[in-house]
């Protein structure tokens, strides 16, 4: 009877760590979306006292509604109003960054690495990144 249940164990715990693996993955990428970057210097990216605002208007005075990733999914063809572009936030919401926050997205460890908005398995969007 011990046999049979460590190997039960055993066996379930292979199947656990072999659907952890898979772990977050891209499903589908979504249209309308494009990857950009924020507009940080190497020396403020590593700064965890930087942070880019994002909002709940194109405006300036627009209640803040959290902080940008360093990758971030804009409307494309752009959406750009008082020099505000429409973000797509990991939580599916629509946000809003200053225009001058962006830069066109790209890897210094990968230069022929794509960057595509994705729609991830557990259901709220991401990014896939393709070589």
């Amino acid at each position: 009877m011990r046999f049979t249940i460590t190997g039960l164990v055993l066996a379930f715990s292979f199947i656990a760590i072999g659907a952890s693996a898979q772990g977050l993955h891209a499903v589908k990428p979504l249209g309308g979306w494009t990857c950009m970057k924020l507009n940080l210097s190497q020396k403020q990216s590593l700064d965890p006292s930087v942070h880019v605002v994002v909002r709940a208007a194109p405006r300036a005075d627009a209640p803040e509604l959290g902080w940008a990733a360093m990758t971030v999914a804009v409307r494309s063809p752009v959406h750009k109003v008082n020099g505000f572009e429409e973000l797509l936030f990991p939580n599916g919401k629509l946000v809003w960054i200053a225009s001058q926050s962006l830069s066109p997205w790209s890897s210094v460890a990968d230069p022929a690495a794509r960057c595509v908005p994705s729609m991830m398995s557990n259901g709220k969007p991401g990014f896939a990144y393709l070589h």
